[in-house]
């Protein structure tokens, strides 16, 4: 008998504490955690078929991320034309062999100067003449002018020649438009070399 009432008073406890929790369940309409609009949502990243392209969603919303625009690549300044040049004589197929370059200064003149292994004839400096012809066309004579050319061409008895150095009162490159032009060796009755001249970028 005093199981039997003990079990009842248990079960009228059990009875009136759900009750209590009921009510309380109905004043709160809403148990679980509110999230404000502003809160950080957890971001679920999710791959296409191209590994490349992803979509990221949040909060049921789709954004796509947006990345800086590549700065624009800054436009170079043009190089200044060639201020050097020069001109290359093999053997064959020239008789002389050697090589002349011009170099023009800040001074608006072109400095001249070269070198030659073999080709002339010691004793006959006055005889060369050192020209640039534009076709058919003489365009100028490399001859400094009022000076006699044995002065600056020093020819030795194996038929090389000295290094050698004038200054050119012009601008032979910038000026004249040597580039592309034949520099020619002649005496009065041969031709001992006729090469192009070419621009001059290795420094």
């Amino acid at each position: 008998m005093k199981k039997i009432i003990s079990l009842l008073i248990l079960i009228v406890l059990l009875i009136s504490s759900l009750s209590v929790i009921e009510s309380r369940l109905d004043q709160d309409e809403e148990p679980f955690m509110e999230f404000d609009d502003n809160m950080m949502l957890p971001l679920i990243i999710s791959a296409g078929e191209n590994i490349n392209e992803y979509t990221i969603s949040s909060g049921g919303h789709h954004h796509h991320p947006k990345y800086p625009k590549h700065p624009k690549h800054p436009r170079h300044p043009k190089f200044p034309g060639p201020k050097r040049a020069f001109a290359y004589f093999p053997s064959p197929p020239d008789i002389t062999k050697g090589v002349v370059v011009f170099w023009e200064t800040s001074k608006n003149n072109t400095l001249v100067y070269g070198q030659f292994s073999k080709g002339f004839v010691e004793g006959e400096e006055d005889n060369y003449s050192f020209k640039v012809y534009k076709g058919d066309q003489e365009l100028v004579d490399l001859k400094p002018k009022d000076d006699d050319l044995d002065r600056i061409l020093k020819i030795n008895p194996n038929g090389s020649t000295d290094l050698f150095l004038f200054v050119f009162n012009d601008t032979l490159i910038s000026g004249v438009g040597i580039l592309d032009t034949d520099l020619v060796i002649s005496t009065s009755d041969s031709l001992i070399g006729k090469d192009r001249i070419k621009p001059l970028t290795c420094w």
